[in-house]
């Protein structure tokens, strides 16, 4: 979980998808790497909008693509939220003979 575990940091909330809270991470080179056997990033703060300023181009991904980004702001806030349906788990995780 790359905000880590919700009892590790009492200055934060626990993340909720549902809270209009954007989780901001901060990655090394090294937690970055660890992040793929289940290490995480450094929480930096919660808020419902950021802005991040870069003062030089910067390496970046999208549509997982590599490209560069030049110096820039860069302004972040959540949009909308879209409700999702969920099909509900069976009680038992053992079939029933008359199945």
């Amino acid at each position: 979980m790359p905000w880590g575990n919700p009892g590790e940091h009492h200055d934060f909330e626990p993340q909720r998808h549902d809270d209009g809270c954007i989780e901001v991470i901060g990655f090394t080179m090294t937690s970055l790497a660890a992040l793929q056997v289940g290490g995480h990033g450094e929480r930096l703060c919660q808020c419902r909008q950021v802005v991040l300023t870069t003062s030089k181009a910067i390496p970046m991904q999208v549509d997982g693509e590599p490209c560069k980004l030049a110096a820039s702001c860069i302004h972040i806030s959540l949009r909308n939220q879209a409700n999702m349906v969920q099909k509900t788990k069976r009680r038992n995780s053992m079939p029933l003979l008359n199945e």
